[in-house]
């Protein structure tokens, strides 16, 4: 499961560079990711 956190923060570094050099707008998807980073952890700190 901490694969899949690493990758999708990657995926959201990824976003908010798009967002400093294209557009402001790509901070929707990095916001998105974030919170579906979130969940994952919650969810793996409740298994535990």
């Amino acid at each position: 499961m901490k694969t899949k956190v690493v990758i999708l923060s990657i995926i959201a570094l990824c976003f908010l560079a798009l967002t400093y050099f294209v557009d402001w707008m790509f901070i929707i998807g990095a916001a998105i990711i974030v919170f579906i980073n979130q969940k994952e952890l919650i969810k793996n700190s409740k298994s535990k």
